[in-house]
């Protein structure tokens, strides 16, 4: 598939007001991760300590690292095509839109990293790797005195809490955002998460002008 007419296509879907369906798969998919994520880590906090919850940690580790892999492969994607324009960029709704994007964008980094440090330093030889196939190394603590280790573990952990806590209250925020956004503005952006088809509109890149075919991704 060539990248220049993927990236066309999609833009066909900005100009329209909606989210492409390449964007629209990054943003349920990580949706998804980051739910079982913070339910997952939830779960583990209460489990008592030995073999188990370690295993348990290692798979969390790992969902992690490969929501960080799915953050870079979003930011490069955003990085060729921004997002429809249906809010002022200037107004509060458009400035609150781009600190929520922010912070989850922060998250998705911020998470796994803190999360590799404290794996980092726990007693274990158990592996990690990205979706439990590209092996993923530790940070090399092993070096370091037992004391530092064990304060980069507490800087860890309290940076993993708060950035959890933040973004668990985010989350309400930004799809209470999107309601409003439908039930105010009356425009298509939150049914284009759910309906990759969109409106017809002739004449525009990306749409399908009589037969619906523009709306399918372009072949190589």
């Amino acid at each position: 598939m060539n990248l220049i007419a993927t990236i066309e296509w999609a833009e066909g879907y900005n100009r329209r007001g909606l989210y492409s369906p390449i964007g629209v798969t990054f943003h349920w998919v990580m949706a998804v991760m980051m739910m079982f994520q913070l339910a997952h880590g939830w779960y583990l906090s209460w489990q008592p300590a030995g073999g188990d919850k370690y295993l348990g940690y290692q798979t969390h580790a790992q969902v992690g690292l490969t929501i960080m892999m799915l953050g870079t492969l979003r930011f490069l994607w955003r990085g060729q095509i921004a997002g429809p324009q249906n809010v002022d960029e200037n107004s509060l709704a458009g400035r609150a839109s781009r600190l929520l994007q922010a912070w989850f964008y922060f998250s998705f980094f911020a998470l796994p990293i803190s999360g590799w440090v404290m794996w980092s330093t726990l007693p274990s030889d158990l592996p990690l790797s990205v979706a439990g196939v590209v092996p993923f190394p530790n940070l090399p603590f092993d070096q370091l005195s037992e004391d530092l280790q064990q304060r980069l573990m507490r800087w860890a952990a309290v940076a993993h809490f708060w950035i959890v806590w933040i973004t668990l209250l985010a989350i309400p925020g930004h799809a209470g955002a999107a309601v409003l956004h439908y039930l105010v503005k009356r425009d298509r952006v939150l049914p284009s998460m759910f309906d990759l088809n969109g409106p017809q509109k002739p004449g525009v890149v990306g749409s399908a002008p009589d037969t619906g075919s523009a709306d399918e991704p372009p072949r190589a």
